[in-house]
């Protein structure tokens, strides 16, 4: 699936399935609004990053046919792996349920689809590959899983991280609301005379796909969050005798042979103090300008029109052939997600009344990540947060 993954998420055709996501996420939106009104005065911030997520994400993956709430089941399965992949017992046995029902939705999913042409129209060419290749019906359920969890987990947690370090600093989220009204303002300009105008988010958001293209501050806050949050640790075979140089300065070098693995520590790269001044702090336009926007790959992880990578190393994306295939709707969501948040939604911290200053200590922000995580680090606790839904959108 690797390379119809690279074709369908590439940054020239992510537009295509835009504005089928744009609508359904909206939709999830305006429910937790909707509920909010009713009487639950505070929502999780997990939840409306989470299950919004995912329900615009199989709106527009699996198609109109695929109608389930899969959202409790598959953070279940997604907070299991790690003591999964280490074999931790005890932890992960909650989610063993939660599995088998994901697999059995998906399997219904998958014949359904070959009855009615309702499916999406990138699931029809997935599942063309997998009678290609002879899977069973419940082959081709695991593999579809594991992709919704690829699509589903890191993304989710990056756009909870950005969305805390906005909540803890007030004056960041008024700047990046003044940035996405700077956009709104142009194209409201441009509207005047025989082109319709738009003046809120949603409403241009349905129908611009590339208009949160070119936020700077939006798109380091997105950069620094990944900087911060990246735990991975991916591994590469050397085709051929390598020598690495260590310090130049000094002439020291290691040489790795054909047929060795080296592991990549990427949480340390990022956090070298010398690369990057006060490493551990979140530094919102660290990005922006000066010596860390020189040579820097941006957040969409192409570097075609960059300059090349000449000091400070950023992995987030991974690199070479094995780049994240997934990398530019990743970066779309998070954008999307944090702007929607700030702008629209118009979130705040539930202790922000009780507490003028800022969080209490007792709920800091950002809250503590897990000891044990897998590629991103995992929260220990959920935020609660307020809604204010602002603009004309719905």
């Amino acid at each position: 699936m690797s390379p119809l993954a690279g074709r369908t998420l590439a940054k020239t055709t992510v537009h295509k399935f835009s504005a089928t996501y744009v609508e359904r996420l909206l939709r999830e939106m305006n429910a937790f609004v909707a509920s909010s009104e009713r009487g639950a005065k505070t929502v999780s911030l997990m939840e409306i990053v989470g299950r919004c997520r995912l329900a615009a994400l199989c709106h527009a993956f699996f198609g109109p046919s695929f109608a389930d709430d899969i959202y409790d089941d598959l953070s279940c399965m997604d907070a299991s792996v790690y003591p999964r992949v280490y074999r931790i017992p005890f932890y992960w046995r909650p989610s063993t349920q939660a599995r088998k029902r994901l697999i059995a939705r998906l399997s219904a999913y998958i014949s359904q689809a070959k009855e009615d042409s309702e499916m999406g129209d990138i699931m029809i060419g997935t599942v063309d590959i997998f009678k290609a290749n002879k899977l069973a019906p419940e082959e081709m359920a695991w593999v579809l899983l594991v992709f919704v969890w690829g699509l589903y987990a890191n993304s989710t947690h990056m756009t909870f991280w950005a969305l805390t370090e906005v909540l803890a600093d007030k004056g960041l989220a008024a700047r990046l609301h003044e940035e996405v009204d700077n956009v709104l303002h142009t194209h409201r300009d441009i509207g005047k005379g025989d082109a319709p105008c738009t003046t809120d988010l949603p409403a241009l958001l349905r129908t611009d796909a590339h208009v949160l293209d070119g936020l700077p501050l939006l798109d380091s806050v997105i950069q620094e969050t990944i900087r911060l949050r990246l735990i991975a640790t991916p591994w590469r075979e050397a085709v051929c005798d390598t020598e690495l140089v260590v310090d130049a300065a000094t002439g020291q070098r290691v040489m790795v042979r054909k047929g060795e693995y080296v592991m990549a520590h990427l949480m340390g790269t990022h956090w070298d103090e010398r690369w990057y001044e006060q490493a551990n702090k979140f530094v919102p336009d660290r990005f922006m300008s000066g010596g860390y926007a020189n040579g820097q790959e941006g957040t969409d992880g192409d570097n075609a029109a960059q300059p090349k990578r000449t000091k400070l190393p950023f992995f987030g994306w991974g690199g070479g052939r094995e780049v994240c295939k997934g990398r530019n709707l990743a970066t779309y969501e998070m954008k999307l997600m944090v702007a929607l948040c700030v702008h629209y939604l118009h979130i705040t911290h539930a202790d922000s009344d009780k507490h003028k200053s800022g969080p209490s200590s007792a709920n800091p922000l950002p809250p503590r990540a897990k000891k044990r995580s897998i590629a991103v680090q995992q929260t220990e606790r959920d935020v609660m947060v307020r809604l204010n839904l602002t603009g004309g959108g719905n």
